[in-house]
């Protein structure tokens, strides 16, 4: 007796247990099912664009430097459009706004607008730096003395107005840390330490709060002449958010209902419709459950895992009703039933699970952090059904009264059962033929694969229409960019900017990159400490502006830096660090798919290394490389993945099938649908980004499962002395239902996310679903093509 025999009949015994101590098995499993379901109120929602990054990635440590020393870069970007921004009745109503947001929106370091522009002047020997509207006009001849100032300033034009004055802004930039508050109250208290040890990021929570208290807010004001709206990344990662929310509860309700109706179709009974729902349900519940313990939040990948799990889970359900109801109605002894499908589609099923789990398991290693959880906890959620299934199932069964099918019902099936073995007989007579066709047709798609192309953008999931989407096109338009890329130059040693040649580079690099335009990309904007020396520079001049620049001798540097400081102002904290080492540009960069910022910073950092040599050290940070390094993170993890998954899955299949030959030629059904999908993509420009990457090995996983119950059973029956004809007969009569029922269940659970509000869940839905579909037609017709030319022939039996 092998393994595979001893498994089966331990499984039979264990059905037998199962169904003479059916109420302490359910007692128990609800017990071990609840204790992780009571978890669920701790779930939270993570869409930041760091959350894409495990915390030790070098890009994501770089970045939370950045913000330790300089604070947020994501900012809040209000934006109102008028006919003109100096008129004083726009400017009376810009005010109310302003402080009405300083006041009510939580979690606020700091607001800027042109209310409290900096405005650096000279008065006889005293440096003045106060606000532009220090005081409030009264008059329209006070604000055209205002706007003659404003537009002698570079810091402002595409930044608080556009070139046309019909544009402005209100810029909200969060806290740095969760518990800003409490570090200012330990303030001086000889507590610092401690503090900072208790510090943390501001959380994904707090910033979505932010986002949607200034929404609320700016409904207030919107009216003719006054159009108001948000952008920005925070801006985009809350209606990612939003749309998660929304669909989330749209899939779970339409993968039910679609699971709901099929499961009546197929077995026209309630019963066969209640107790898959239920366990399905219950193993969903767990699976959220334990992510909430363990603090893993849903990610916009991982909003997929609740539709995904139900799909998914009810096909292990259908395979062991399926095998029961057909003894049932052979028979009508309901313990004979439950004990001959767990010995009979037991195994199949563990297998069928542990290999989804491995494809799964395969996104654990990914570089990109939600896809890794995705990975890690899909294949919890499996195992959790498999075993709710194995247990809590058969426990179900045999405390339900359930009948034998009626005479019509199993008519229909037997009609099903001649269609399958139709197919089956086809493939056998025409084996050559169907593996000469399949190579052909994966040669044609390997061809259209190869050219496909790699994208990461969330913004371009939203649809055209899209409020944050437009948003972001009018202020890329109109005030030159809605994203910043940070550049932080360390001298590396203290006072090293105490240079004035190096500064004068500084402001060149600046003055170079807003040259630089393109058909694809621009800088908008840059800025840095030397557009400060350069105000102070002038208004220590009797503001004339022929001093606007810096000045040649370094040894006034300090002194200007100082009578800046000694001003009240603390504007040099967001460009220098305490020790004056190093120095802050930021650039102000137009929204873009991720690949395509990698010229404009390789431009970048090209004109950086011109102006400043080897001397000192150039660090780039700030969303825009996080938005290039999940791209690269996502091939990485795409070529990891599916290579892991399909050796991990290969090996099982070896085990299970007792033959390299066999378990190697029994994942070529399994492959082809992943290189007939990449191939489709290329042919309708569909991009792969971090949820169409996740075709591949979620499709092995899975297709792998109709391979599984056919191929194990084939080997059952050709080893028990039937012919090849007739052991592909007899495996499409007995799991041939099964097949079709779960992939036509799993496609329509993947279909439902065409449904979704977002384009990458909408491709998602679309290329898993007809993956899974090919997965089917290739492993009931290619499947046992192959299997008659590579098995021994043997006489009927």
């Amino acid at each position: 007796m092998n393994w595979r025999n001893k498994s089966e009949s331990f499984l039979e015994n264990m059905g037998k247990f199962i169904t003479n101590n059916p109420f302490k098995v359910i007692i128990i499993m609800l017990l071990l099912n609840i204790s992780m379901i009571s978890n669920l109120p701790k779930i939270t929602i993570d869409t930041s664009t760091e959350g894409f990054l495990h915390k030790q990635d070098p890009a994501l440590i770089r970045y939370e430097k950045f913000k330790e020393q300089f604070g947020q870069d994501e900012k809040i970007m209000v934006v109102i459009h008028t006919k003109d921004v100096f008129d004083l009745v726009f400017l009376q109503k810009l005010q109310k706004l302003h402080n009405e947001l300083k006041n009510n929106v939580p979690h606020l370091e700091d607001i800027n607008s042109l209310l409290n522009a900096r405005n650096t002047r000279g008065d006889d020997d005293s440096l003045i730096v106060e606000d532009l509207f220090e005081n409030f006009p009264k008059s329209q001849e006070d604000i055209q003395k205002i706007k003659a100032i404003a537009q002698n300033s570079h810091m402002y034009m595409n930044l608080l107005f556009n070139k046309d004055f019909t544009y402005t802004t209100i810029i909200l930039e969060p806290s740095a840390y969760e518990n800003a508050d409490n570090e200012d109250e330990l303030d001086g208290f000889g507590e610092e330490e401690t503090a900072q040890e208790d510090l943390v990021f501001l959380l994904d929570t707090s910033k979505t709060q932010m986002v949607r208290v200034t929404n609320d807010i700016l409904q207030k004001y919107k009216a003719e002449n006054f159009d108001v709206f948000v952008a920005g990344s925070l801006a985009v990662n809350d209606y990612n958010k939003r749309s998660i929310q929304t669909d989330m509860q749209k899939f779970v309700k339409l993968v039910l209902l679609m699971m709901m109706l099929f499961l009546f179709v197929i077995f026209k009974r309630i019963s066969a419709v209640i107790l898959p729902i239920f366990i399905v349900g219950i193993s969903l519940l767990t699976t959220i459950g334990f992510m909430a313990l363990v603090g893993t939040p849903i990610t916009i990948p991982t909003q997929i895992l609740p539709s995904f799990l139900l799909a998914v889970g009810i096909g292990a359900v259908v395979h062991l009703l399926s095998m029961f109801f057909n003894n049932l109605n052979k028979n009508n002894n309901k313990k004979e039933a439950i004990v001959y499908s767990l010995g009979h589609s037991g195994l199949p099923i563990i297998m069928t699970s542990l290999t989804t789990a491995a494809g799964l398991l395969s996104f654990a290693t990914a570089e990109i952090s939600p896809i890794a959880d995705l990975g890690i906890f899909a294949a919890i959620g499996v195992l959790i059904a498999l075993v709710n299934t194995l247990l809590l199932l058969p426990s179900l069964l045999s405390l339900i009264p359930i009948k034998q099918a009626k005479q019509k019902h199993q008519e229909t099936a037997l009609k099903m059962d001649a269609l399958l073995v139709s197919l089956a007989l086809f493939s056998f007579t025409h084996a050559k033929k169907i593996v000469l066709f399949s190579c052909m047709v994966v040669a044609l798609f390997v061809y259209f694969a190869l050219s496909v192309e790699f994208k990461h953008d969330t913004l371009s999931w939203q649809p055209d229409d899209s409020p944050i989407k437009i948003a972001t096109q009018r202020v890329d338009k109109e005030l030159k960019g809605s994203v910043t890329m940070e550049v932080i130059i360390d001298t590396q040693k203290e006072n090293g900017l105490y240079d004035s040649e190096l500064l004068q580079k500084i402001d060149n690099i600046r003055r170079r990159a807003e040259a630089i335009e393109s058909d694809k990309y621009f800088v908008g904007k840059g800025w840095s400490v030397a557009d400060v020396l350069k105000e102070i520079h002038r208004a220590l001049h009797n503001n004339e502006e022929k001093y606007y620049a810096i000045t040649n001798k370094s040894a006034l540097i300090p002194q200007e830096f100082l009578l800046f400081e000694n001003s009240g102002s603390d504007d040099l904290e967001d460009l220098v660090d305490s020790s004056f080492s190093k120095a802050r540009i930021t650039f102000k960069l137009p929204w873009m798919e991720a690949g395509e910022y990698t010229n404009l910073s390789n431009e970048l950092t090209t004109l950086m290394r011109e102006e400043l040599g080897d001397d000192v050290k150039i660090i780039i940070t700030g969303m825009v490389p996080l938005f290039q390094r999940t791209l690269s993170a996502a091939m990485t993890s795409m070529a990891t993945s599916y290579s892991v998954a399909f050796i991990l899955i290969a090996i099982m299949m070896v085990l299970l099938l007792g033959s390299v030959k066999i378990g190697l030629i029994s994942m070529i059904p399994n492959v082809i649908p992943v290189i007939i999908t990449l191939g489709f993509m290329s042919l309708v420009h569909m991009p792969l980004d971090m949820f169409t990457m996740l075709v591949g090995a979620i499709v092995i996983g899975l297709s792998v499962d109709d391979t599984v119950h056919y191929f194990h059973n084939f080997s059952k029956y050709h080893q028990q002395g039937y012919s090849t004809q007739d052991a592909v007969k007899e495996t499409m009569l007995g799991t041939g239902r099964a097949l079709v029922a779960t992939t036509v269940v799993l496609a329509l659970g993947f279909y439902v996310y065409m449904f979704a509000s977002l384009s990458n869940l909408i491709n998602f839905g679309i290329l898993a679903g007809g993956a899974i579909s090919i997965a089917l037609i290739s492993n009931i017709i290619l499947g046992p093509a192959l299997l008659t030319l590579i098995t021994t022939q043997k006489k009927d039996k």
